[in-house]
């Protein structure tokens, strides 16, 4: 697993399969009044997504977005929201159920992490 840091709000995990991307998942801070959908806009695996709950989760069968509760704040990020993003890259694997189950864990995990603080 390969982490980064592309600027001072996102934290960025790849990993790899036999050398090649296979799934990488992201947290970034976006401004307040953002919801999913916007933030999907600007990942790639996102194709032929929807919303769901009110905004918050954003999924399609190779990408996933969701937004933290309104309770994950943090002093480093003001008047910012956590998102957590999740693309597929390996070829031939789609499963919109699947990631939706798995936005929803990841979004759950981070709300109760230390990157709420």
């Amino acid at each position: 697993m390969l982490k980064s840091s592309p600027n001072g709000g996102t934290t960025r995990r790849d990993v790899s399969v036999d050398g090649e991307l296979a799934v990488r998942h992201v947290q970034a801070w976006w401004a307040e009044g953002e919801n999913a959908a916007t933030v999907s806009e600007a990942y790639d695996r996102m194709q032929d997504g929807q919303l769901i709950d009110d905004d918050h989760y954003f999924s399609s069968g190779t990408g996933a977005v969701g937004k933290t509760s309104a309770a994950c704040k943090s002093s480093r990020h003001p008047e910012q929201d956590l998102y957590g993003i999740v693309q597929v890259y390996s070829p031939g694997h789609s499963d919109e159920k699947a990631m939706k189950k798995l936005v929803l864990a990841y979004i759950k995990a981070l709300d109760s992490s230390g990157a709420c603080r």
